[in-house]
Parts: C-alpha cells; sequence; structure tokens
C-alpha cells in the first residue's frame, strides 16, 4: 500500500496495474469517480498534495499581483480545467497571495505536528 499523487497514477489504475483504494480528498475526483474518499470510511481524513507558483520575497507587490491574476485567469480557462481533471488534480480557485501565504503557514504547521506525532526522525 501507498499513497501517491492521482496524476500519475490514474493511467496505471485504468490499466488495472494498480487498484486504487480511495482518494486522500473529501471529494471524489471529477474524472475518477468510481473511488471513493478515505474520509468516508475515517471521518475527517484529508490530505490533498498542492502546487503552488511562488516569487522571490522581494518581488514587487504589483507584480505578485498581475502574476496571481494572469495565472488565476489561466486556470480558469476550460481547456485548462479539463486538462487538469484529466491527469486527477483537483482545479482550486486561488484566494489573493497574502491568503496564500497564511495557508502555506498552516500546511507546514499541520504536517509538522503530524511528522512530530509519528515519531519520524528528523522532526523538528
Amino acid at each position: 500500500m501507498m499513497f501517491a499523487a492521482a496524476a500519475p497514477s490514474l493511467a496505471l489504475i485504468r490499466e488495472g496495474k494498480l487498484r486504487a483504494l480511495g482518494v486522500t480528498s473529501v471529494t471524489r475526483l471529477k474524472d475518477a469517480p468510481e473511488i471513493p474518499p478515505i474520509a468516508d470510511a475515517i471521518p475527517g481524513f484529508n490530505a490533498l498534495n498542492w502546487t503552488i507558483v511562488l516569487a522571490p520575497a522581494d518581488t514587487p507587490k504589483d507584480i505578485v499581483s498581475r502574476l496571481h491574476d494572469e495565472l488565476k485567469a489561466i486556470m480558469a480557462m476550460p481547456d485548462v480545467q479539463e486538462q487538469i481533471g484529466m491527469i486527477g488534480m483537483m482545479p482550486f480557485d486561488s484566494p489573493p497571495p497574502a491568503e496564500l501565504a497564511s495557508f502555506i503557514g498552516s500546511e507546514v504547521a499541520r504536517w509538522s505536528r503530524i511528522v512530530q506525532q509519528a515519531g519520524i526522525a528528523g522532526a523538528h
């Protein structure tokens, strides 16, 4: 058993080379609705991987805002949404950059606690 990202796994699942037991999101994947969420069996389970575009800390705010707005517009395009779904990713409506910084901080804190509770060596 292993946890693997949907994107590289879906083709293997569809070819019958892997058996999916569940997805780690609380909702089913649009293009793989037959795979149930683990949260159906373990209430509250939610472990998503995410992809984010970052810029150096000293990037001017107007550049960060424009980059965010342009990427958000691209991500909203129907053909991009379709392609994202086909590889097992779930599109997400990105909040403003300041909220993304808060999200990253909360994710680091959440997973740090999980790693420490699991007693994984090298956890800080």
